[in-house]
């Protein structure tokens, strides 16, 4: 099977640009080649510009026969907690539990979503996902039409949690990812999810990130000790973690990525989203 892996694309779509990577390798991936592309954010729905360049960016790539991997940028999803998935008896019934999850939130805009659930211990809650329907097919036909095969499409927050977040069994906890302009933070209790949230990232986010997280723990009902981590992988230089100073009750690690051969922290944070998908 190694030839699958031989030449891979991850596109990093967010509203505002497209970071995409080309690797090489198996378990041990290779950047081999890395650019990004802006656009303005003036069109409705927020990710048509980012979409319109993916034409040009295959394009140039020759992407024939490769596989592609896509991250969904936070800031282009929405995020629920299905409470009890196990209820379901057939794949059409977790679906409508999932879909009832992000109705109670946001009603018949619904709708038009495409919505993915993960995977999720027995008997604990799960984790949904929504985007726009349209972006999926869009994306889609795009990638199929420049002769490649789209075989993932991932949203951040899971591919940074699946990269690199861990639930310490003895603790709640909270993990939070930092891109620009959002934070997005999941929380568990008891091992099982409890709470998801998205917050505006302004310029001082870490001055911040104290109180949203006292907020959700009342929400999600945490005790008193809880685990924090933190990747911001994309914001942040290194792995201190005095970019958010420690505060009663709470834990706090940095979850860092190992970067791939290719890509450096400190010249290459833009491709951080799509770093997280190469393995």
């Amino acid at each position: 099977m190694s030839h699958l892996w031989r030449n891979r694309l991850v596109l990093a779509i967010y509203p505002d640009h497209v970071a995409w990577l080309q690797a090489a390798g198996g378990l041990h991936s290779r950047v081999t080649a890395k650019d990004t592309v802006s656009c303005a954010v003036d069109k409705a729905p927020s990710w048509q510009g980012a979409l319109s360049m993916l034409p040009e960016i295959l394009r140039t790539m020759r992407t024939g026969g490769m596989r592609v991997t896509a991250v969904l940028s936070n800031r282009l999803l929405r995020y629920a907690i299905v409470p009890n998935p196990d209820s379901a008896r057939s794949r059409e019934e977790l679906g409508v539990l999932a879909r009832h999850a992000f109705e109670r939130a946001h009603g018949d805009a619904v709708a038009d979503w495409d919505i993915r659930l993960s995977d999720a211990a027995p008997g604990r809650p799960a984790l949904a996902s929504a985007v726009d329907r349209e972006l999926v097919v869009t994306l889609r036909d795009t990638v199929t039409a420049a002769g490649a095969q789209l075989i993932s499409i991932q949203p951040y927050l899971m591919a940074a949690f699946n990269h690199l977040g861990r639930i310490p069994q003895a603790q709640d906890g909270v993990f939070v990812l930092a891109e620009p302009e959002r934070l997005s933070l999941l929380a568990w209790k008891q091992a099982g999810w409890c709470g998801v949230q998205q917050v505006y990232a302004t310029d001082d986010w870490p001055a911040s990130l104290y109180g949203i997280l006292d907020r959700l723990t009342i929400t999600a009902g945490l005790h008193d000790h809880h685990f924090f981590q933190l990747c911001a992988p994309e914001l942040v230089d290194g792995e201190s973690v005095d970019l958010v100073p420690a505060a009663n009750g709470w834990t706090v690690e940095m979850a860092a990525p190992a970067w791939p051969s290719g890509l450096t922290p400190i010249q290459d944070r833009v491709f951080a989203g799509a770093m997280l998908a190469l393995s």
